[in-house]
């Protein structure tokens, strides 16, 4: 599988994932965007916790041959013992900083109206607020021999600029490698095993929708 064909496969499986449309859709709407040129404008938008989940996915079906595996939950350890040996390689993350970028507060990005069924049809009126946020992520790659880590995360590098398109047009504002490094917290691990430690800039946008009734009805509650 090339790098279009798993592009086109992953951006199936998230719009499947938000459940509106079938399988069969999926599928088909995956052979249409083979045929039409990619765009270049982002089709939605992504905070941090996307982009994690957008990782996953890469990892889980990029490198499947390998066994390697992504743990989204920031932080958990891979074994509780370092002593203890592993049969296949472990990529986890955490968060260095997320810290706004030039806006101290969410901005209105536009206002809309949407149709409240439950209610009446003359619909609700509310607004998209929106905040950038510039974010430094840490990839750490956890593997039983050197060679196997060395080659885990030279993958990684390439399969994050390969598809720097996918997460784009999923809303990821900017990626970029930030640097390679050895972190100290490691060590414990590096007593039986192999550790890469990998840091990314990361930009992102995180969006939110008040409705104006929402509002109205917290104020006459309180």
């Amino acid at each position: 599988m090339n790098s279009t064909d798993l592009e086109l496969l992953l951006q199936a499986s998230t719009d499947n994932s938000s459940g509106v449309m079938s399988d069969t859709e999926a599928a088909s709407l995956s052979e249409e965007r083979k045929k039409a040129p990619p765009p270049f404008k982002a089709n939605k938008s992504a905070n941090l916790q996307d982009f994690i989940k957008m990782v996953s996915k890469i990892v889980s079906m990029a490198l499947k041959k390998q066994k390697v595996e992504f743990i989204p939950d920031e932080g958990k350890r891979v074994l509780v013992d370092p002593n203890e040996k592993i049969d296949h390689p472990f990529i986890t993350y955490k968060v260095i900083s997320r810290t706004p970028k030039g806006e101290l507060k969410p901005r209105e990005r536009e206002s809309l109206i949407a149709e409240d069924v439950a209610k009446d049809a003359d619909g609700r009126q509310g607004r998209v607020y929106g905040q950038k946020f510039k974010c430094y992520v840490q990839f750490n790659i956890i593997a039983s021999e050197y060679s196997e880590a060395d080659e885990v995360m030279n993958t990684f590098e390439d399969l994050i600029l390969s598809y720097a398109h996918y997460f784009k047009k999923n809303g990821v504002a900017e990626l970029l490698f930030e640097k390679h490094l050895t972190d100290e917290n490691f060590d414990i691990y590096r007593q039986t095993m192999s550790v890469r430690n990998l840091q990314y800039y990361v930009e992102v946008e995180r969006l939110t929708v008040v409705f104006d009734s929402e509002i109205k009805d917290i104020q006459i509650n309180d």
